[in-house]
């Protein structure tokens, strides 16, 4: 009896700390930092953020650090900003995703549980954060050791998935990468950049989002295979992320229970749930995205001069969700299989318990109303105890809604060329919203210099007081 009531309590623990785990989504963690941050006090989410439960714990750490330096870039402190993506950039490398540790757990526990290391592509935009820090401090050569950083994360990739159709490359990245290594006078590595780009938009991934190459890009690159040198004329480019990336919700549904994990001895047993919950994370898209913009100059009375309309260059909404749908077979089958095990081991702790009760009450026909030794007590508390654990295994199945929150919806790309001196630089989103300045820039005779803009299109719909 003592063996069973062990492995009960085991269950019991094992409910305890699963539903501890997944008790609230990790949207909702965030809403005070999201509200700020679209609030236009990017400081005060950064300390919103520090007490958040993502600041303590050892399972967000990725989460934790990359949220952090994207706030802190929108802040305007580049330098510390990079210091956390690069503390990020080193947790996912101790995650490995694909190490033994994390694979034992795909299938024990719920996916909640894991210690979260980013989706290939948040991976990716780590540097693309860092690469734009730099460019805003007007350090191209900082810029390109992330560009030079991204290409070893796609050829990483690439040597992973060996063209499974995984994502592995991403069109706005290497047309970014490319636009810097021609500013930076490597022409030959912005024709490498630019090819590879023009492919990624070209081929699955690009289908799949529905962003075609943007203009710039082509006629970037034709210019380059024709070897014609740029001309002497200077660039502004600006980079805008728009809107609020898709956010995780857990759906769940009942599906018969995996056959080929239940013992002999189990099967056919009233105790053994013919049906159990998996649980499996969905997108949600926020409002907002979709609204073009044009950016380039203001005139002498700060209104806008010279204006060019933006290209759209990424949608990581879509990105997130074909990321998310080719794991989601994998994800169901893991969480069957999960749901599956802890019932099997919960309708062995119930047949292990009926056996010894039934030995027991052969040797002393009466010890159901014993009372010395509360042999009663013990089966009623026995009955509710496992009632309560079949109840409580079944809500242990949940979906990690975990993901970068704080991401973009949409990349635009303007790219405003001007006469050399100084300019204030201006962004405006073709919704009714007033011009944006991002302040003043120096250019020089053949230069192209970058700056970035953050727009949301609305506040992010998960609220605190919702």
């Amino acid at each position: 009896m003592r063996t069973n009531t062990l492995r009960l309590a085991a269950v019991a623990a094992l409910v305890s700390a699963c539903l501890l785990a997944g008790c609230a989504p990790h949207t909702r963690v965030l809403c005070e930092p999201l509200e700020l941050t679209y609030g236009g006090d990017p400081s005060a989410a950064v300390t919103a953020m520090d007490g958040t439960k993502l600041a303590g714990s050892d399972r967000d750490r990725f989460l934790y650090h990359a949220q952090r330096g994207q706030l802190l870039h929108m802040a305007g402190e580049y330098e510390a900003s990079n210091r956390e993506l690069e503390t990020a950039v080193s947790v996912s490398k101790e995650l490995e995703p694909w190490s033994v540790s994390e694979t034992l757990l795909d299938y024990t526990l719920n996916e909640a549980m894991k210690d979260y290391a980013g989706e290939d592509y948040e991976r990716a935009y780590l540097h693309y954060y860092m690469a734009l820090n730099y460019l805003e401090m007007d350090d191209l050569e900082g810029a390109l050791v992330e560009c030079r950083r991204l290409d070893e994360v796609f050829r990483e990739l690439d040597a992973r998935y060996e063209d499974d159709g995984r994502y592995q490359d991403d069109g706005f990245i290497r047309y970014l990468s490319g636009l810097i290594r021609e500013a930076m006078g490597d022409l030959d590595g912005a024709r490498v950049d630019f090819r590879l780009a023009a492919r990624a938009y070209g081929g699955e991934w690009g289908g799949l989002t529905g962003v075609p190459a943007p203009p710039g890009l082509e006629t970037s690159l034709e210019r380059l295979e024709e070897n014609r040198v740029p001309q002497d004329g200077a660039e502004i480019v600006v980079v805008i992320d728009s809107g609020w990336a898709p956010y995780k919700v857990e759906e769940s549904v009942q599906v018969p229970i995996h056959r080929a994990l239940v013992p002999e001895e189990l099967r056919g047993r009233t105790n053994l749930a013919a049906l159990v919950k998996i649980a499996y994370p969905v997108f949600i898209s926020p409002p907002g995205a979709g609204v073009p913009f044009r950016a380039g100059i203001a005139d002498s009375s700060g209104g806008p001069g010279t204006m060019v309309s933006a290209e759209k260059a990424q949608d990581l909404d879509g990105l997130a969700r074909q990321v998310l749908e080719r794991r989601k077979p994998a994800l169901v089958l893991r969480s069957t299989l999960r749901a599956t095990a802890k019932q099997v081991a919960l309708a062995r702790a119930k047949h292990e318990r009926e056996e010894e009760r039934d030995k027991d009450s052969d040797k002393r026909p009466f010890a159901c109303i014993e009372k010395e030794d509360g042999g009663g007590w013990k089966a009623i508390f026995g009955g509710l105890f496992e009632n309560m654990a079949t109840q409580g295994v079944a809500e242990t199945e949940q979906a990690a809604t975990r993901s970068w929150v704080k991401l973009p919806a949409e990349l635009w790309i303007a790219r405003s060329p001007v006469e050399p001196g100084e300019h204030e630089v201006v962004v405006r989103a073709l919704d009714g919203s007033g011009l944006i300045s991002l302040g003043s820039v120096s250019v020089s005779p053949g230069e192209r210099v970058f700056r970035s803009a953050r727009f949301f299109g609305g506040p992010h719909p998960v609220r605190c007081g919702d």
